[in-house]
């Protein structure tokens, strides 16, 4: 059997590698969730030059039957000691070894890549949560725990008044501030605060353990995110919190939904800097995408959010919006040199 790179713009080899990533992911969601689309993980392969994109790999005889399947996440300017993975088997082929062995052959690649260490972020659902097989196939390759996630879905749209209670009770806490909100592009006076937000994210979250630092964003970049969730099949549901005296950006929150399959809509990255926390920020950046949710019509019934399970703050967030408990997100990690 042969290791080989998947040419993302061949739309046989790409549909052959994306049918057993489908149909891994389905299976251990058990169909809570709607899983990826095409467009989703192929907009993140095809630009090379951008500051992180996907290499693609497949394992087997058939490049258009493979028995596994694989990524590398490259960054070219941030975080260049350490590489992520992911890995897939064709729920048909396993127990045969093929995990083992296309394990072997990405750890290979990052190190022929100069990486140092290679990370796995493996979701359990609720009914296996710290019993996965995960916790059994890793330890054997070498790898440790760094991260725990407990990841939590939100029923959608949530009963009458709740948002506003909420949103009423947490504002007298946050009366020096204002909640600006938007779908996809941010407003260019908004720009350079944005992504000077997007840079500091790695370093404001509880630390992971394996040596995240601050991130290159500029404005340029920012658009590039903005218009790859586009190409992606995603609109970008975005708010911030400004201070009032300073106007400066202390906080931001995403929320993505799919254009064409809005049933579960995804929490990404939400941020409030350390020297502005304790004014319900979290909480009110949450409620404004929810907003622009509901204002968008999105045939959405439930929105999925993790977090560390240290991140005390922001679980309180989620659990007082009616988010609750539904699995986990395991960061590995294995030292390569």
């Amino acid at each position: 059997m042969q290791f080989q790179r998947v040419d993302a713009t061949n739309d046989d080899e790409f549909m052959a590698w994306f049918d057993v990533l489908n149909r891994a992911e389905l299976l251990r969601d058990h169909g809570r969730h709607e899983g990826w689309r095409p467009q989703e993980w192929r907009a993140r392969a095809l630009d090379d030059q951008s500051p992180a994109y996907h290499q693609l790999f497949r394992f087997g005889d058939d490049a258009l039957a493979p028995v596994a399947v694989g990524t590398l996440e490259i960054s070219r300017v941030d975080n260049l000691h350490w590489i992520r993975g992911d890995l897939f088997v064709d729920p048909t082929q396993r127990r045969r070894g093929y995990g083992s062995e296309l394990l072997t052959h990405l750890e290979a690649t990052a190190r022929d890549l100069g990486r140092a260490a290679i990370l796995f972020w493996v979701p359990e659902d609720a009914t296996e949560r710290g019993a996965g097989p995960n916790r059994g196939f890793a330890p054997r390759h070498g790898y440790d725990v760094v991260e725990e996630n407990v990841q939590r879905d939100l029923d959608w749209p949530r009963p009458p008044g709740e948002l506003d209670r909420l949103e009423r009770n947490w504002r007298e806490h946050a009366r020096g501030y204002e909640i600006l909100s938007w779908r996809d592009a941010t407003p260019e006076s908004l720009l350079e605060g944005r992504a000077h937000l997007m840079a500091i994210m790695p370093i404001e979250v509880p630390d992971a353990g394996y040596g995240l630092e601050e991130e290159r964003w500029d404005a340029a970049r920012l658009r590039a995110h903005e218009q790859r969730t586009h190409e992606m099949g995603r609109d970008l549901l975005v708010a911030v919190a400004r201070e009032r005296t300073s106007a400066a950006l202390v906080g931001f929150s995403e929320l993505s939904v799919s254009r064409e399959r809005p049933g579960t809509a995804y929490q990404w990255d939400t941020l409030v800097t350390r020297a502005h926390r304790g004014h319900r920020l979290g909480g009110l950046l949450k409620i404004a995408t929810m907003r622009l949710l509901a204002a968008g019509g999105y045939e959405t019934h439930q929105i999925m959010t993790s977090n560390n399970e240290r991140n005390a703050a922001m679980i309180a967030v989620n659990e007082a919006l009616g988010a609750r408990a539904s699995g986990g997100i395991v960061t590995w990690h294995k030292r390569l040199t």
